[in-house]
């Protein structure tokens, strides 16, 4: 299932200076330098306010209306590049998009519907997969998907087939995926796995005793 579509806006400024000078100066005056790619147009520079990328990085999203004085852009975000040392947003790519087109896009997914039965006797929820990659026209794209694990039990899994997209939405990632699964116990796995040792050695100590009977 899919959470309620919003519509996103973000306020951005064209920039003619390039210069390492002028992307630093920016920088220090609460600006993040961007910029947004058009299929068959070149590509235009642009400055965000760190504030506001901030407060909409808050929040699960695809689709973007950029917006530089009365013109409107619906983008989505290519990528963002981060300074982890240093906790911030050095540089961020649109990527234009038209509403009548599909695009393909990753979406996050996440758990829903309460804890596991299979956690509740003492498995782990694993997520191996957390993105999953549709094909969809820009209105349509969801922001997040959620999956139903409350039945799963220990060792079983659920997988990309089962989780539920809106209409008029196909996914591209690979149905047989494994998206969430209950594994055993930490401890229980180490158990069955020294038994398994154990009765092995045992096996092996046995056959070396019938072959010595044997000679």
């Amino acid at each position: 299932m899919s959470k309620t579509k919003t519509n996103y806006e973000l306020a951005v400024e064209s920039r003619s200076d390039l210069g390492t000078g002028a992307v630093r100066r920016a920088r220090k005056a609460g600006k993040i330098p961007a910029v947004i790619y058009s299929r068959g147009v070149k590509s235009a520079p642009l400055f965000v306010a760190t504030r506001e990328w901030e407060a909409l990085a808050r929040h699960d999203f695809n689709l973007v209306t950029l917006i530089e004085g009365k013109k409107k852009t619906a983008a989505v975000v290519k990528e963002v590049q981060n300074n982890y040392l240093k906790a911030c947003v050095m540089h961020i790519d649109f990527q234009e998009v038209k509403m009548d087109e599909k695009i393909t896009a990753s979406i996050p997914v996440s758990a829903a519907y309460g804890e596991p039965a299979g956690v509740s006797q003492g498995g782990i929820l694993e997520q191996p997969v957390h993105e999953i990659e549709i094909s969809a026209f820009p209105a349509d794209l969801p922001e997040h998907l959620e999956a139903d694990i409350s039945a799963l039990e220990i060792g079983d899994s659920l997988h990309i087939s089962e989780i539920r997209v809106p209409e008029n939405v196909e996914v591209v990632s690979d149905l047989k995926l494994v998206v969430f699964y209950v594994s055993k116990p930490v401890a229980e796995e180490e158990v069955e796995a020294v038994e398994g040792e154990t009765e092995e050695s045992e096996e092996g100590a046995e056959a070396s005793e019938d072959e010595a009977a044997a000679e």
